[in-house]
């Protein structure tokens, strides 16, 4: 039993069809349950104006109040939503990413980025949570919003990507062999300074180079390497 709900887990979690779909089921089922109790049915489901619709203490009883707030909550949304999706991984994949070695800007312009980007969104998360808790036509505005800006983000993020299901699922394919095969590593060289130099010769044009070497004898001696790919590097024992 135990057994058979991880495997389950498991493949909601690895494959993010089957995630999505089951969170479409729980939405559903949410949403009758609500209906059940009333919630569907209160003034916070109305569209328009409205002398029950508040936003920030403000009724919007009029159609230029409301439209006033719809229009700020559409831009706003989109605003919000193309910067985040500009902004935030940049920050991620950037600058706290230790695996990223250079930046852009000077130091204090993305420290300057960085803390007026946190500014702009403890401000307008208060504007958000007042949108929220306003009515459901506000919501569903910035629902819309968001769909139509993450519709672009999306695919210009995928821009340069491509659909291998074979190779995403395959670790090993997406790593180009570091080595050479055995019979090319057995071979001696004439002498130390050629295999130091055909080391430092292969350091800079390997992507992966050799982290150390030792002679032994008249044969080189790999002791480790760092595989570096995309992801992470790696230290592997030879």
């Amino acid at each position: 039993m135990c057994f058979g709900l991880m495997r389950c887990m498991d493949s909601i979690f690895d494959d993010k069809r089957v995630a999505v779909s089951v969170l479409m089921v729980w939405l559903a089922v949410v949403m009758i349950l609500f209906n059940d109790i009333g919630l569907l049915q209160t003034t916070f489901m109305s569209f328009g104006p409205s002398s029950t619709a508040k936003f920030m203490g403000a009724v919007l009883d009029t159609w230029y109040k409301w439209g006033m707030v719809a229009g700020f909550t559409l831009v706003n949304t989109s605003v919000n939503d193309f910067m985040s999706d500009a902004i935030s991984p940049w920050l991620l994949n950037t600058i706290t990413d230790h695996k990223s070695k250079y930046i852009p800007y000077p130091k204090y312009v993305c420290l300057a980025i960085s803390q007026l980007w946190s500014i702009y969104c403890n401000l307008m998360s208060v504007f958000g949570m007042f949108l929220a808790m306003t009515q459901i036509d506000f919501v569903l505005i910035r629902m819309l919003a968001d769909l139509t800006v993450n519709t672009y983000t999306n695919l210009k993020f995928m821009r340069f990507k491509e659909y291998s299901p074979s190779k995403y699922h395959d670790i090993e394919m997406q790593n180009v062999p570091i080595l050479h095969d055995s019979s090319q590593q057995q071979q001696s060289p004439s002498s130390s300074f050629d295999s130091s130099s055909t080391a430092a010769t292969n350091t800079m044009t390997m992507s992966r180079a050799e982290a150390r070497r030792v002679d032994s004898g008249a044969q080189t001696v790999p002791l480790f390497v760092i595989e570096e790919d995309d992801l992470s590097p790696r230290l592997r024992k030879v």
